[in-house]
């Protein structure tokens, strides 16, 4: 069964990470932790109730100091998630000193002990004692205390996890909640995470005792194994009913809806956020300066310009730049690019220059792809046609 929970938190890391957008590079940690607490259960099946000896060998130490990395990788996805920013500081290495130490600890095992003495070692262990695994000549500490990092570690990020989101949302518990979403995801991953990994603490430590004094005892009843690894299928389970962010949406401080409503062939089918979820107001100020920026150029001109080109070459993820129009702008991003265009041909229109040229010349300099759209958007921006405009003049 262990097994077989295992391998549904692979196939729903391999979901995560093959949907992982630039815009949302949080999903790369989520990956890692999904694949650690799961390659983790895997160890504890092959350790405590495998009679394969090649999978007692191959699980008994090799991968705990990967397992180690379980609190950081959660550590630094809700910290991603939370500020919106995947990137690593050059104090995030210090995440590693666990798992280094758990390394150093086992390098004797790793590279002075044969396969076959490994065999022969996990034979004994199926054969006559559990508590066999831990006798596997450390170099730093014993076995015991190698097992209870790992566990005393997970714990330890859980709660500096726990006080990175209540800082976060302590504003919301006071009024109306903005980013609901993102927190009953958060709500529940932490929650499973508490029941899982403080059952395997428990665990853990009753067999140490059992087996320090009472070594015959093999397996003690399995009831906290039965929690965590429960714990850990939820996990699992859990991304399917969030599906936002199983296939990667960024930032999830509010929610996206499809708009079905006809568009430009040449436009990006604009998402239209509830009111429920909003971005601070603070960041749309900051999404504001980097619009205005990146059009003094005027890029809305091309008439292969779409909302997604815009977001790729501006550096912001489009449910951000569509929040922004129809949240903070009133007005969908496909108004607001004609409205641009015709702004364009207005002031074209009043240079004298250009008064021989025709609206089909001044259209296409405009970036629309027919003169139909252009009226359109003239008349819609202007409350006339560009005929009635130049007469005007």
């Amino acid at each position: 069964m262990q097994v077989y929970i295992s391998l549904l938190g692979l196939l729903v890391s391999f979901l995560v990470l093959i949907n992982i957008k630039t815009s949302n590079k949080a999903n790369i940690y989520l990956v890692f932790f999904l694949f650690l607490i799961n390659l983790f259960n895997v160890m504890n099946y092959s350790t405590m109730f495998s009679n394969n000896k090649y999978l007692v060998a191959t699980f008994i130490v090799h991968f705990m100091p990967v397992v180690v990395l379980t609190g950081p990788s959660l550590y630094l996805y809700v910290r991603s998630l939370l500020t919106d920013d995947a990137s690593l500081q050059k104090k995030d290495w210090f995440h590693l000193l666990p798992s280094l130490l758990i390394f150093i600890n086992n390098i004797r095992y790793y590279f002075t002990v044969p396969f076959i003495q490994k065999l022969q070692l996990a034979e004994q262990i199926i054969l006559h004692d559990r508590s066999l695994m831990l006798q596997f000549n450390p170099t730093l500490f014993s076995g015991e205390v190698s097992y209870m990092i790992r566990s005393g570690a997970a714990i330890t990020y859980m709660i500096v996890c726990t006080i990175l989101i209540y800082r976060h949302f302590k504003e919301d518990f006071r009024s109306k909640f903005q980013n609901i979403l993102i927190f009953r995801w958060l709500v529940l991953l932490m929650t499973f995470n508490y029941v899982m990994n403080i059952s395997i603490l428990y665990y853990v430590s009753k067999l140490l005792y059992y087996w320090r004094h009472t070594p015959a005892v093999t397996v003690i009843p399995p009831s906290a194994l039965i929690f965590g690894v429960g714990s850990v299928t939820l996990i699992n389970l859990t991304l399917f009913f969030f599906p936002s962010i199983l296939y990667g949406l960024p930032r999830l401080d509010y929610y996206i809806l499809n708009n079905k409503s006809e568009v430009d062939s040449n436009t990006f089918n604009d998402a239209v956020p509830t009111k429920e979820f909003e971005i601070s107001d603070q960041k749309l100020i900051l999404i504001g300066k980097k619009v205005g920026e990146y059009c003094v150029e005027k890029p809305y001109l091309q008439s292969s310009f779409t909302l997604a080109k815009m977001s790729k070459e501006v550096g912001i993820p489009v449910h951000h730049l569509s929040y922004y129009f129809n949240e903070y702008l009133h007005i969908d991003f496909s108004t607001w690019k004609n409205n641009a265009k015709v702004d364009f041909v207005v002031e074209l229109m009043k240079n004298p220059s250009n008064q021989f040229l025709t609206l089909d010349a001044l259209s296409k300099q405009a970036g629309f792809v027919s003169r139909s759209t252009f009226v359109n958007a003239f008349k819609q921006r202007m409350k006339q046609t560009p005929s009635e405009f130049i007469n005007s003049l």
